[in-house]
């Protein structure tokens, strides 16, 4: 009988937790890009972008104060974070440098500027911040030339607790970043 009450104390507890809801986030410029291709001189486009295999997955990273990282089960990006950069660095690169920087090739020109970007590092801290550590490099595609290489190293406190501050800090600090890359075009 002890047995029987055990298992239907078990079972009612189980049945009362509750389950972790999935929430995801999506990694979208807050301001929208709006521009014309017909009188710039001169293409860029984002080439070649490379995101640190820890963070390339789909859960939000937390560093912990060891040096270990965590992706989170429960807070994740929406789409690949490889793409979804792709789209919000060449929007805003676009916004701050009064140009297009275009996402993807295509279209009659070839580009006579690219851009790649490498992210490093885009996670949580057991301090409280968001940390971007990213490098970049544009060529002339023309002349086949290295025209600068730069890197970008910065953290932003969070606003508040929780993975949604999270998201809030790393897409300051991306803006912060495409202002660093516009002012280098």
């Amino acid at each position: 009988m002890k047995f029987l009450i055990t298992i239907a104390i078990i079972f009612a507890v189980g049945c009362t937790s509750t389950v972790p809801t999935l929430t995801e986030y999506l990694l979208r410029s807050d301001k929208p890009t709006q521009y014309s291709v017909a009188n710039q001189t001169a293409v860029t486009g984002l080439g070649a972008l490379v995101v640190a295999p820890y963070i390339n997955g789909l859960g939000l990273v937390l560093e912990t104060d060891n040096g270990e990282v965590r992706a989170a089960r429960d807070h994740r990006w929406a789409e690949p974070l490889r793409e979804s950069l792709r789209t919000f660095m060449a929007g805003e690169i676009s916004a701050q440098a009064g140009q297009v920087i275009r996402a993807h090739r295509g279209g009659e020109h070839d580009w006579q500027r690219t851009i790649d970007l490498r992210i490093d590092q885009l996670h949580g801290t057991a301090r409280g911040e968001a940390k971007l550590v990213a490098y970049w490099t544009i060529f002339d595609t023309d002349k086949r030339t290295i025209v600068a290489e730069n890197s970008f190293a910065e953290t932003a406190a969070l606003g508040a607790d929780g993975y949604e501050a999270l998201v809030q800090a790393e897409k300051k600090l991306l803006s912060q970043l495409a202002i660093a890359m516009a002012a280098s075009l």
